[in-house]
């Protein structure tokens, strides 16, 4: 039998979009700009990403005329990619990247950073705040200091911010003082889908997509007057996954190894057709809800166990805890066959999670639950909090495994009613750290004073010890009686007499006794000009009762 061609290519072309259908499609992103600063032209990344230098380019950034900024390669490049990380675009003033024109919506924003010695600029001095229009995504922040806690000089930070109709984004970094500077070494700004990602807001959301709030309240709408900053994005059970690999929003995965508590099975299926009707498949890579993470086959060891993930964040903030779900284990195939119930910081966020009814008794079905959580500040000042994640099976009668299941972790944290994201600010080097003239409580004329009024204290204290041993001295010899030997002499007694020592000294009973001003002032009744005997260079001398009434 003859094919004809033109059935040949149909039949191709339907082959070829049922395919496609059955993975996680690339989501077309209408803003994708990735902008390498410090740099001119195009330059592709190692995973051939194409990336545009700022220089001569219309997202050139806006600076006062007096106060450039400027750029340079890293002195020292970053092993593996190097773009955008080889150069970088600093300045000890205020610059601001203005990008236009962007369609209305939700953004990612994504500022690429390496931390790394530039020419004319001292790796440790950079300190400074980013805002992007009214939010404030950093204050107070150093490159530095977060590349040497995570131990690594390059990093990401990640944003969801929302840009209006005719409205810019503008990006401004803004250093802490003269003596510090701020840089940037990639910026990349892509456009989210509408629905479906992390924005619920009220009037525009179906119910069972809107986040619950965890021991507050039924619902919790994130508007698009908030910001995002995102914490974790985990693969649990899995490896990490690129940005390439991500569903065309750039986003990359971590697995979840570091954060993990508890033991568990590994359960996948890298070859199973997974059916997208409860969400878009561009919400996550395939391959987040192809692995998992669940408890095993032991039902009694599960009974008195969680699965737990243990995730550090800032205290004093609102979370969005998203968690996916597909039901991939060939053994659970019904409704109540596995049923768990679900712990957000030790709160019950879902009573009975069952991921086949919530698939509407389908396996294979990805499906996400989203949970808003609020971190209290720390009564202790405690600046950082243990979220906890934890899984515990249900052990009620017709449910036929004591399990559960997990296949993707994200967290986000929410901006307060000021649009602010800022977490505990880090602190900058000494120099800045001491307190301004202004605000001292002995201004630096009068710390003069008291130091020189100090010394002279001191030495007039020595020349009044100096002036009595010379005048006992003379006197012993004038009258030819014996007196002790005065108890502040600082040398060994020559005669073999016991002296008695206070409480106050610890040296030994044959060197000198030192007086306190309260004693000195009470043998002298206070200084009692009648019991003055002489006036030297430096001071006045005092005759006195000490101890048992001998006169010195």
């Amino acid at each position: 039998m003859k094919t004809h061609p033109n059935l040949t290519a149909i039949l191709f072309f339907l082959l070829f979009h049922i395919t496609i259908a059955s993975s996680a499609p690339l989501d077309m992103a209408v803003d994708n700009i990735a902008l390498s600063c410090g740099t001119s032209g195009n330059t592709k990344a190692a995973d051939q990403r194409e990336w545009v230098g700022d220089l001569g380019s219309k997202f050139f950034p806006t600076e006062e005329s007096n106060h450039k900024s400027i750029t340079s390669p890293a002195q020292s490049q970053a092993s593996g990619d190097t773009v955008p990380y080889k150069t970088a675009r600093l300045s000890y003033f205020p610059f601001t990247y203005v990008f236009i024109p962007v369609t209305p919506g939700p953004k990612f924003l994504r500022l690429y950073f390496y931390s790394a010695s530039y020419s004319g600029f001292d790796k440790s001095k950079d300190y400074f705040t980013v805002k992007a229009g009214s939010f404030t995504l950093l204050k107070n922040f150093s490159a530095s200091i977060l590349a040497d806690s995570l131990k690594k000089p390059t990093f990401v930070k990640e944003f969801c911010i929302n840009v209006e109709k005719n409205q810019k984004l503008n990006l401004t970094f803004i250093p802490f003082s003269s003596n510090y500077y701020a840089f940037i070494n990639g910026i990349e700004i892509v456009s989210m889908p509408i629905e479906y990602m992390y924005y619920s807001p009220q009037g525009f959301t179906k119910d069972e997509l809107v986040a619950k709030y965890v021991g507050q309240g039924p619902q919790f709408f994130i508007n698009y007057s908030m910001a995002l900053e995102m914490v974790y994005r985990l693969n649990v059970g899995g490896n990490s996954i690129s940005p390439m690999e991500d569903t065309g929003m750039f986003r990359e995965w971590s697995d979840d190894r570091n954060y993990l508590w508890s033991e568990g099975w590994n359960p996948s299926d890298p070859t199973v057709k997974l059916k997208y009707s409860k969400i878009p498949n561009y919400t996550a890579p395939d391959t987040v809800y192809r692995t998992a993470i669940s408890m095993g086959p032991n039902s009694t060891v599960n009974s008195v166990s969680n699965l737990t993930w243990g995730l550090p964040v800032d205290t004093g903030f609102d979370y969005l805890v998203r968690l996916h779900f597909c039901e991939i284990d060939a053994m659970v195939n019904s409704v109540n066959s596995r049923v768990f119930t679900i712990y957000i910081d030790y709160q019950i966020a879902e009573e009975k999670a069952d991921v086949i009814s919530w698939a509407d008794d389908n396996k294979y079905t990805p499906i996400f639950k989203d949970y808003i959580v609020k971190i209290q500040n720390n009564k202790d000042g405690e600046k950082k909090h243990i979220l906890s994640i934890d899984l515990h099976p249900r052990t009620d009668p017709g449910i036929a495994y004591r399990d559960a299941i997990l296949n993707g972790v994200e967290v986000f944290k929410l901006s307060d009613s000021d649009g602010n994201l800022v977490g505990p600010s880090m602190a900058p080097p000494l120099l800045d750290q001491q307190p301004a003239p202004t605000a001292n409580k002995f201004p630096t004329k009068k710390i003069i004073f008291i130091a020189i009024g100090s010394g002279v204290g001191f030495l007039l204290m020595l020349t009044l010890v100096y002036c009595m041993v010379l005048w006992k001295s003379k006197k012993t010899k004038r009258y030819g009686s014996y007196h002790p030997q005065p108890k502040w002499w600082c040398w060994p007694y020559p005669y073999n007499r016991k002296l008695t020592r206070t409480k106050a000294s610890s040296l030994p009973e044959v060197l000198c006794r030192y007086f306190t001003l309260n004693e000195l002032k009470t043998a002298t009744d206070n200084f009692n000009e009648e019991l003055l005997i002489g006036v030297g260079g430096f001071g006045k001398v005092y005759k006195g009762l000490i101890d048992n009434g001998n006169v010195y």
